[in-house]
């Protein structure tokens, strides 16, 4: 039904520490849902996939409307986050954060929480 959710890495192993947990269902259906509306640059879609105090820039962000206006204006930004969330995503230093991929360092990466409306991605940034 996905093609791409075999990209979508399973990350488990014998701890009990929470970056060894699997991925839920809804957590993987919140990932693809981002990946597909990134790569149709649907941003009524992404926005309902966005937390509203959404973090996109160190030092000048606001919340979701200010990412997507700054991604209208930024081609590369929608080339990044679907290409991010095609790579191996998992949970991160024993948090309830979910990130793809999760050892990107200072390059782009996305984050995932579970929250009232269910999973949503909390941030899109590269850097420190």
């Amino acid at each position: 039904m996905f093609p791409s959710l075999f990209l979508l890495s399973l990350h488990s192993g014998s701890s009990a520490s929470m970056a060894d947990s699997p991925i839920p269902p809804e957590g993987h259906r919140a990932i693809l849902a981002v990946r597909a509306a990134a790569k149709g640059k649907d941003f009524v879609e992404l926005k309902r996939w966005m937390v509203s105090d959404f973090l996109w820039s160190f030092g000048g962000d606001g919340d979701a409307d200010q990412a997507i206006a700054a991604w209208k204006r930024d081609p590369e930004a929608m080339r990044e986050l679907y290409r991010v969330t095609g790579q191996k995503c998992a949970f991160i230093r024993d948090t309830r954060t979910i990130q793809c991929p999760p050892n990107a360092g200072y390059h782009y990466r996305a984050g995932f929480k579970y929250t009232s409306d269910g999973w949503r991605m909390t941030y899109f940034v590269a850097g420190d």
